[in-house]
């Protein structure tokens, strides 16, 4: 009797154990599978997904501060207009990034735009808030998610925020852009010195830095009228005409230049969407891997637990179940612990997706969201417990047919397909280590079950190889596009607002400055396309950072490179040459490169790269626009911009984001 219950004991003991075994494999499995799923379905048309979520805004515009507010409410109304929110004022700011004030620099800060915004809800662009809360009272900043990240600011801190430089007047009625200054030459504007109480991010102005009351705005902005922003849903809203006749209707009642700014969501659902088109494809690589591991892995499992469940099998037989009876036990004692793990593994996969959609909508710069797909949750469900019924199913089948005997026998002793005595000779012949010998006999007994296991660790090594290397080479990409290495420092200026060989000196003079170059562009026809722009470098630039996917950089006048897509569209190769014409002037340039870039200067990365030289050919009298800098080694970068601009206020410099932390290429270090 005692033998008995110690059986029985034993038994039930391994039964919890399958039970355990089975649900953790599940909830691992399901939650892998939610989590890779969630984000795939994330990067599917992610901005109308945020735009829907936030009731996002079609039109965005900036009126001139002395429009009135019934003027203002007029325009709400217009034809074509369905919901509106504002007016709040907006203005152009300094926020301190750095108090410490180095080499002498004083302190320094970066020019941002701050809204007046009192609600982050209402009835277009309801604001997301990341973390915090939004303000109240005055004294208080809410942060934009993209510039507390950049400048690592947190709730609870207080920032200073200053006065923006005043702005003055200049030749041709042209006038400098209001930008951050620091140190001696900012000591007569305004400063606030605000507590940081949230942290939030919009869809429709995704520009703001900043939200903060009225009154600061206005202790900020003494002696101006800060412009006021307006939101508008309009239809119809599908097409870049919609958004022209819109915006025609709502400002065809005012002067003539209220309207200082508009903005549509058509330019920003582009960028997301192009954006978009590079991460889906490999989101989907990722999915389908561990959808697969997933399978393999639950398979496995199942499988072998139906295969080690032999010798009960063979008891059940020997007390009288019938075949359907053995497999109705079997897939219970399968399905009911899977169905419990996987349902914990969708409630954790779901969970865990968060932090990693929020970075997804942060890399396509869009609001955060916590979102659950309810296709996601099904589909995982059924794959799971589909798979884990199919798995047990089949041996469940076969063992239910054999006899007591047999079945206990192979529960105890599991045979070979090939047969002993074969199977022995082939094994034997090999010349191998006993562990392999072993290895491959039970492989030889069990065949489908070691084909799941090859299988799975073939699935898993891949995908191992897979990530490390796309985002080693992701890595390499990034640096290759943002050229933050070598040329971490750009600047442009409006010719007309300043003598552009004044800030050339101011960059040539600085003694940190390494070395730097001189940029012009103009529009120029090329027969094969039509108008493109030239881009023109004054000075060496073979040190500028692009890579050449085939040919060289160019060395002289009568040389250019281009980007892949010019060369796909004009049909012209390396090699070849092209005339370049502007104002009935014409150059002929022998394209000598094919390099690596994503062009911000040219639509569809149609432009060409040359020399200063020809450039001034075709526009006689050619002014800078732009530079590129590199400092001395160990230069602090952002000193060093502040410096320059101290030195010549007209000038915007910026320093490139370092590749290193690029939200959109960390968002496949996180997957």
């Amino acid at each position: 009797m005692g033998a008995v219950r110690i059986k029985v004991g034993s038994a039930l003991r391994r039964r919890r154990l399958q039970a355990v075994v089975i649900g953790t494999v599940l909830f691992l499995a399901s939650g892998a599978a939610t989590l890779a799923l969630a984000t795939l379905v994330q990067s599917q048309a992610p901005f109308e997904q945020a735009f829907a979520v936030a009731n996002g805004a079609h039109l965005v515009v900036e009126y001139d501060g002395r429009i009135s507010s019934a003027q203002l409410a007029a325009t709400a109304r217009a034809s074509r207009v369905t919901e509106s929110a504002g007016p709040w004022p907006v203005a152009q700011v300094g926020l301190l990034i750095d108090g410490q004030g180095k080499q002498g620099l004083g302190r320094i800060f970066e020019s941002g735009t701050v809204s007046g915004r009192s609600d982050p809800g209402g009835p277009v662009d309801r604001i997301t808030t990341v973390t915090g809360r939004w303000w109240r009272s005055p004294g208080e900043i809410v942060l934009s998610d993209i510039w507390a990240r950049i400048y690592q600011r947190s709730v609870g801190q207080t920032i200073e925020v200053q006065q923006a430089p005043a702005v003055a007047a200049d030749k041709g009625g042209a006038q400098q852009t209001p930008g951050a200054t620091a140190g001696g030459s900012a000591t007569d504007l305004a400063v606030r010195t605000m507590t940081i109480v949230g942290i939030a991010a919009s869809i429709s102005t995704p520009g703001t830095s900043a939200w903060m009351s009225a009154s600061d705005i206005a202790g900020l902005t003494p002696g101006q009228l800060p412009q006021r922003e307006m939101l508008y849903r309009v239809t119809p809203s599908a097409t870049t005409g919609d958004m022209v006749a819109a915006a025609a209707a709502i400002t065809r009642s005012l002067p003539d230049g209220t309207a200082q700014s508009t903005s549509t969501y058509l330019t920003a659902r582009a960028k997301v969407d192009q954006t978009a088109a590079i991460f889906v494809p490999i989101l989907l690589a990722f999915s389908l891997i561990s959808l697969i591991a997933v399978l393999f892995i639950i398979a496995n499992v199942v499988t072998g637990i139906v295969l080690g469940s032999y010798r009960e099998i063979g008891v059940m037989k020997a007390v009288g179940y019938t075949p359907g009876q053995v497999v109705a036990v079997l897939l219970g004692e399968i399905l009911i612990p899977a169905v419990a793990g996987a349902i914990l593994g969708v409630i954790g996969g779901t969970v865990a997706s968060q932090p990693i959609l929020a970075q997804t909508a942060s890399s396509f710069g869009l609001p955060p969201s916590f979102s659950v797909s309810a296709p996601v949750v099904v589909a995982v469900l059924v794959a799971a417990g589909l798979t884990a019924a199919s798995a047990a199913i089949g041996p469940a089948l076969r063992a239910s047919h054999l006899n007591a005997v047999t079945a206990i026998t192979r529960g105890t002793a599991p045979s070979s397909r090939l047969g002993p005595g074969a199977s022995q000779r082939v094994i034997h012949e090999l010349a191998l280590p006993i562990a392999a010998r072993v290895g491959l006999a039970a492989g030889s007994a069990r065949p489908w079950r070691a084909a799941l296991t090859t299988g799975a660790l073939v699935v898993g090594v891949s995908s191992l190889v897979f990530s490390l290397g796309l985002v080693n080479s992701l890595q390499v990409v990034a640096a290759d596009l943002i050229r933050d290495h070598p040329s971490p420092i750009r600047a442009d200026v409006d010719p007309r607002a300043t003598n552009p060989e004044h800030v050339t000196s101011v960059i040539a003079g600085n003694p940190a400055t390494a070395r730097f170059l001189s940029i012009g562009q103009r529009p120029v026809t090329v027969q094969q396309l039509g108008t493109v722009p030239f881009i023109g470098y004054r000075g060496d630039s073979a040190w500028i950072g692009y890579q050449m996917i085939h040919g060289h950089w160019f060395t002289g006048p009568g040389e250019a490179v281009a980007p892949t897509n010019f060369f796909r569209q004009s049909g012209l190769h390396v090699g070849d040459t092209t005339t370049l014409r502007l104002n009935g002037n014409a150059v002929t340039v022998t394209l000598v490169g094919e390099i690596f870039d994503q062009a911000r200067e040219g639509h569809d990365d149609l432009l060409v790269r040359g020399t200063w030289t020809d450039l001034a050919r075709l526009a006689p009298g050619l002014t800078p626009t732009g530079w590129e800098a590199q400092p001395q080694p160990g230069t602090n970068l952002r000193e060093y911009r502040s410096a320059l601009q101290d030195a010549d206020q007209s000038l915007q410099a910026q320093v490139v984001g370092d590749s290193s932390t690029n939200a959109g290429f960390l968002l496949f270090v996180g997957v």
